[in-house]
């Protein structure tokens, strides 16, 4: 405990057993029999804003999964916010992370260890932090290499939120003379006339659908490091550290975003570096969370990039 800041194990009869961080404004807890997961965010008293998978199809697994990890094998969703590692690989991303994980407490949270990844030679843990009589909150992940050979690699944060929002990320505004200031990145599976989709000058939105039959995902040079998700009266706000020399993986996208019919993911990641044995990446995120009644349409382009203004 640090003020009014709470920090402990608890069941919680919806995610199993948890820590849970919590100030009097807002909670998160974190599981701690598969994931970790950072599985639920939220005001007090109020909904979790983030998605959490119950449909026990809405997993991957097969003969890739069994070859690559172990007979059954089988990766989960599970929602909230996990750690990945880019660049992306099948199955090998898919890590089954359905053992326990280990946890102690630092100064304003907790920290989170999974066991280490035989298979891949890593070793991932993360960093949960919540200031005093507030919602912001630090999410600090970390990827070590216990390979003998140096690894090419970034910490990846993915975070899933509840269906039925819009999302909203602001495009660079560097001027650049005669040199191009902005680039997408689209996965083959996207359309990129998806009415869910639109593309201002100043920002890119994603409206999830839950009626959506097929997936989307971009990314970008997300050069601000900020983005939004306006859901059921709440604003959930994510931030980190955009490094304009650095090289990011998905042709330089330090933030992506796909969405499908179950949920929308907010991923952003820490540059590509080249990691020797021993050494790590670490990439942090700053969440917020508020209410929010105001509605936005997508296609406002002075509306929306006046309230992305106003964030920045």
């Amino acid at each position: 405990m640090n003020g009014g800041l709470r920090v402990g194990r608890e069941s919680d009869p919806r995610y199993g057993e948890c820590v849970r961080i919590a100030n009097g404004v807002a909670e998160l807890l974190v599981t701690l029999e598969y994931g970790p997961r950072i599985i639920h965010y939220a005001l007090a008293g109020e909904p979790n804003v983030f998605f959490v998978n119950r449909d026990p199809e809405y997993r991957k697994r097969g003969a890739d999964f069994d070859g690559a990890f172990y007979p059954g094998a089988f990766w989960d969703i599970r929602g909230g916010n996990r750690l990945w590692v880019a660049p992306h690989s099948y199955p090998g991303a898919f890590y089954p992370d359905n053992g326990l994980v280990d946890w102690e407490p630092i100064d304003g949270g907790a920290r989170f260890m999974p066991a280490p990844r035989v298979e891949s030679g890593l070793r991932l843990s993360t960093e949960v932090r919540l200031l005093e009589a507030s919602s912001r909150a630090t999410i600090s992940h970390r990827v070590v290499n216990e390979n003998r050979e140096p690894r090419k690699m970034a910490a990846w944060s993915i975070t899933s939120l509840a269906p039925g929002g819009l999302e909203l990320a602001p495009q660079p505004r560097r001027q650049s003379g005669v040199l191009p200031n902005r680039r997408l990145s689209f996965w083959p599976y996207t359309d990129v006339r998806d009415p869910r989709l639109t593309i201002g000058n100043r920002y890119v939105a994603l409206k999830h659908d839950p009626e959506a039959a097929s997936s989307i995902k971009i990314g970008m040079g997300n050069e601000d490091g900020l983005a939004c998700y306006l859901n059921a009266g709440f604003l959930f706000v994510l931030g980190y550290e955009h490094e304009m020399d650095a090289e990011y993986a998905d042709f330089g996208a330090s933030y992506e975003t796909f969405a499908d019919g179950k949920m929308l993911e907010m991923e952003s990641m820490s540059p590509l570096e080249t990691v020797q044995p021993g050494g790590s990446v670490q990439h942090e995120e700053r969440w917020s969370l508020s209410r929010c009644g105001r509605r936005i349409d997508p296609d406002d382009e002075a509306g929306v990039s006046a309230f992305l203004d106003s964030l920045l």
